[in-house]
């Protein structure tokens, strides 16, 4: 499997800038510190949840200071908000990159998997954020996650066939329900970085509701 498409989420990774009068362009400055916020917030918030993660705690894992934070976000909400449809855009980018050497629908969907899982094993916190924390936090996080999963939903299974059988919408909610599980189970297992070895499970979960069980079968076993 080829290495995943990465996002720089950790805010080591990230330069630091240095002390003083640097005379860095400004834009640089910027995009560095929006950077090691966005490294901070998924950082505290997938290790303490949301309701326990403070922009203390936030700042801390971003190496910046609390009022460097203020400078760029009001409230702790604002930045998750800003961070989550950053991963968010990241990981459907990923996808909708990924399958276009397949000409059979069944291929796509399982090379736009395995560029999912590539991407949450280069850093499982990834997927701890963008899975699990809306719905632990409840409420209009737990709305935005919802609709996450919805539109990584469709960009899995972008280009369904005719042919395809078309399941309850009920159905479709418990796949992404259901997909989300198994990521997030490995990942709290410690064993993130092996996400890959996912791939035929959620290839047949996916494609069994749109062309039967034993095509399903047969697919997840090319995985």
């Amino acid at each position: 499997m080829s290495k995943g498409k990465r996002l720089d989420v950790e805010a080591e990774d990230l330069p630091r800038l240095p002390p003083g009068r640097h005379g860095l362009p400004r834009e640089f400055v910027v995009e560095n510190q929006r950077q090691r916020i966005a490294a901070g917030m998924i950082a505290a918030v997938s290790a303490k949840g949301y309701h326990d993660a403070t922009i203390s705690d936030i700042a801390a894992a971003a190496g910046l200071s609390r009022r460097t934070f203020y400078g760029y976000f009001k409230t702790k909400e604002d930045c998750f908000y800003d961070t989550y449809e950053m991963v968010g855009s990241f990981l459907l980018e990923a996808i909708g990159e990924a399958g276009g050497e397949e000409r059979a629908w069944a291929g796509r969907v399982r090379a736009r998997l395995a560029a999912l899982l590539d991407a949450f094993a280069a850093n499982p916190d990834l997927a701890s954020f963008e899975l699990g924390v809306p719905p632990a936090a409840g409420g209009d996080l737990a709305a935005r996650g919802h609709a996450f999963l919805d539109r990584l939903l469709e960009a899995l299974l972008a280009g369904q066939p005719k042919s395809a059988r078309q399941p309850s919408q009920a159905t479709v909610q418990s796949l992404a329900g259901g997909l989300a599980a198994l990521v997030l189970a490995k990942v709290e297992a410690g064993e993130g970085e092996q996400l890959g070895a996912l791939l035929p499970d959620l290839v047949e979960l996916l494609l069994t509701s749109y062309l039967g069980r034993e095509k399903a079968a047969a697919e997840a076993a090319k995985s």
